[in-house]
Order: C-alpha cells, then structure tokens, then sequence
C-alpha cells in the first residue's frame, strides 16, 4: 500500500548524480536567456505563463509528493516532484500528445489514412502571427476544400486535423496538418 503525504524535503533542491536537466530548459536558463527576454518585454501573458510551467516541471517548486510503504516498519521513502501538465513543455506535452492520439485511435474508422500538410508562403507568416485566430480559419478552410472534393466525386471523407504554428527549426511557421480517409 502507497500513502501520499505531501512533503518538501531540503535535500531535493540538491539534484544527485544521476539527474540531467532537460534539454530545453538548458536552452532557456543558459547565458540568462529568459530572464532577459522577460526584461525586454513583448512576450504574450501565454508565451510567459508556459515557459515559467516548463521551468518549474520536475523541480520542488510545483511540490513534491512523498511516498512511504504501508508498512510502517520499512525504511523506504520515495519522493517525486510534480510536473506542470502544460502542453508547451517538451516533457508534459509529449505525455498529453501521446494520450490524444492513443485516445483518437478509438474514434478512427478502420481504414487507410492519407497524412497532408497545408502551408503557407512565408510573406503571409507575419500576418498570421498578429492574427492568431486566423489559423482556426486556416484550418477550417484545409477541411472545407477535402469535403468539397469528396463530395464532387461523391465520396464521403473523414477529416482530422491538427494546426502547428512552429516549424522544426522553432521559428514561427503556421501549417495545418490533416489526415483523410483513403477508403
């Protein structure tokens, strides 16, 4: 049996051998980095709000779970740090992306998938940075145009679609991604 007791032990603000930093994170601790972007302003309360999460994933500062057997007589204590469960963190999101899509396996028809990506040139990047909420409408557009062409052939398509705004180099480059039925 495992009991829960909330607990902030001192000896977790030293990290053992055995711990490596995530990766990203290094990126935004390094040099200061963060703490000077934070200085210079025109970051968007979002932008803030999930970097601070992602800093503070894994560490005491978002509390720490103690677990102790059920047997009060043995010595064993285990303590783990809670994570921050936001989706921008490398970490959490991965966990939640993985949980959508095991979770969408459920509801997909038995069929072939085609995957297609929908970009655009990058004159129009800048426009869709201002106007986030344009890419709702971008995406709504991708799946609008797959229907009308299912439907002028007289086929009905199933559609699912994921819209990313960062490319793989993390530079701002807004693209739906989207899956159609083949069968």
């Amino acid at each position: 049996m495992i009991i829960m007791k909330p607990a902030y032990p001192p000896l977790l603000l030293q990290m053992s051998p055995a711990y490596t930093p995530r990766p990203l994170k290094n990126l935004f601790t390094a040099n200061q980095c963060w703490a000077h972007l934070l200085e210079e302003g025109g970051l968007r309360d979002i932008e803030v709000e999930s970097v601070t999460k992602m800093l503070a994933c894994g560490t005491s500062i978002l509390g720490v779970k103690h677990y102790t057997c059920g047997n009060h007589s043995c010595p064993h204590v285990k303590y783990l740090c809670n994570t921050c469960s936001c989706r921008a963190c490398p970490s959490c999101g991965k966990k939640a992306t993985d949980q959508w899509i095991a979770n969408q396996q459920h509801r997909l028809p038995e069929c072939t998938w085609q995957h297609l990506v929908f970009t655009l040139p990058d004159t129009l990047w800048p426009l869709f940075f201002h106007n986030r909420h344009w890419l709702d409408a971008l995406c709504r557009l991708a799946v609008d145009n797959l229907l009308y062409a299912g439907r002028r052939r007289g086929v009905e398509v199933g559609v699912f679609c994921a819209i990313h705004t960062y490319g793989r180099r993390l530079n701002w480059h807004p693209h739906i991604h989207v899956s159609v039925t083949l069968g």
